[in-house]
């Protein structure tokens, strides 16, 4: 029987030998008449004896020279890069270790999607769940600029009802999307809930899909461990003052409504809807141990002051005013920095906490895992373009969702 396996085996290799070296040697002779294509070119534009013989190429009535035939295939180089670039997708895997993480949460798997910005990959995200299709996550987690400023909600929508409906999904707002909390309050009639009447058409379309918008902390419970998913809108925010000046606010704005001033009835409801939210959390606080892990998403990276003054040792009294640290910051925004030049790398990223006005940025601030004063921070390549950008498309860039495994174990390089 092993032999008979052997035999059927051999030609399989072969053929795969045989298919091999027949793309080598298409890519050989490709090679070898492009480098003809420029010899010639080359020959007939420079000497004085070709150019009596042979006709010089024109475009638009003028006569192009060889500097300029190569600065016209390095523009056609780098709009070929921008179209496939823009046209695949890529599954990341980080291993994100966090030391103390409860043994119920080894393992757990996230799937970060950011800055899709209404934008389609294949009819109902079709090439984006072929690269997905064979991945596993526990939870998904998009960090916002998913609508984008196109308004254009369909492909969004279609991504969350293409993924597993049995796994919870957590989305934030980003700066390109519409302002999740209306400017003015729809009329109630009796029959509106909060939520409707304060909430974009966008955030409540994606809430009755069943995805999560972060308001508020949302606690996920494994066994007997609890992980804290947070926005970070409650990054270093004294929960206990912001009470007190939504209540001072709510208190002025129902007298003028009981007074009949028009401006306080479109008022009430958004004050009431803040207020709310802020007393959610703040009741949060006290079921937040020592033992808990806490994950921070936020659509733009925060500024590495922040996370320090985060970090910084909390008063027991400020401790029931105030989150703890985060253990993991998940961001998005910078979409992998869109044109990286090699050598070079990152070109501009949108931000004015980087030097330069964001020129050149370090490429850890752009995307994957660093650290800041033992928070960890990752920010995802993303899907599509930060809509401020001065440019379009990605460059040696292509779009990334990424899949985060947590673990308390230390990989082997540390304990060397």
């Amino acid at each position: 029987m092993p032999e008979e396996i052997k035999r059927k085996k051999l030609p399989a290799k072969s053929g795969k030998k045989k298919r091999s070296k027949r793309k080598l040697s298409f890519f050989r002779r490709f090679m070898k008449g492009l480098g003809r294509v420029f010899n010639l070119y080359y020959s007939y534009t420079t000497n004085p004896e070709e150019k009596e013989n042979h006709i010089k190429p024109k475009l638009f009535g003028r006569a192009v020279t060889f500097a300029g035939f190569m600065a016209m295939m390095l523009a056609l180089i780098v709009l070929v890069t921008l179209i496939l670039n823009n046209r695949s997708v890529g599954v990341e895997h980080v291993n994100v270790v966090m030391a103390g993480l409860p043994d119920d949460f080894e393992g757990y798997r996230i799937l970060v999607i950011s800055d899709l910005n209404g934008r389609s990959f294949g009819q109902d995200q079709s090439t984006l769940m072929r690269r997905l299709g064979s991945e596993s996550y526990n939870c998904v987690i998009f960090l916002g600029d998913m609508v984008g400023k196109s308004g254009n909600t369909q492909p969004f929508y279609s991504l969350i009802n293409q993924l597993d409906g049995r796994k919870p999904m957590y989305f934030i707002a980003g700066d390109s999307d519409p302002a999740p909390v209306l400017a003015e309050p729809r009329e109630s009639n009796g029959y509106l809930t909060l939520n409707e009447m304060v909430l974009d058409d966008w955030v409540l379309g994606a809430m009755e899909l069943g995805c999560t918008y972060m308001d508020v902390p949302v606690k996920l419970t494994r066994g007997s461990s609890s992980l804290w998913l947070m926005p970070d809108t409650f990054l270093n925010l004294d929960l206990y003052k912001a009470l007190d000046d939504y209540k001072s606010e709510l208190e002025q704005v129902n007298e003028s409504y009981l007074e009949g001033v028009s401006v306080s009835r479109q008022a009430l409801p958004l004050t009431t809807y803040r207020r709310n939210t802020l007393y959610k959390s703040h009741d949060l606080i006290p079921e937040i141990s020592d033992d808990d892990i806490i994950i921070m998403l936020s659509h733009e990276v925060p500024a590495d002051s922040q996370l320090t003054r985060a970090q910084e040792a909390m008063t027991e009294a400020q401790k029931k005013r105030f989150f703890a640290a985060p253990d993991l910051v998940l961001a998005g925004h910078y979409c992998g920095g869109e044109w990286k030049l090699p050598i070079i790398g990152t070109l501009y990223a949108d931000t004015n906490i980087l030097p330069r006005y964001g020129w050149f940025p370090s490429e850890t601030y752009v995307q994957g895992l660093r650290s800041v004063d033992g928070i960890q921070v990752y920010t995802t390549q993303g899907l599509g373009n930060n809509s401020r950008t001065v440019f379009t498309g990605r460059l040696n860039n292509p779009p990334r969702v990424t899949i985060i495994p947590l673990t308390g174990e230390l990989p082997p390089s540390f304990l060397e």
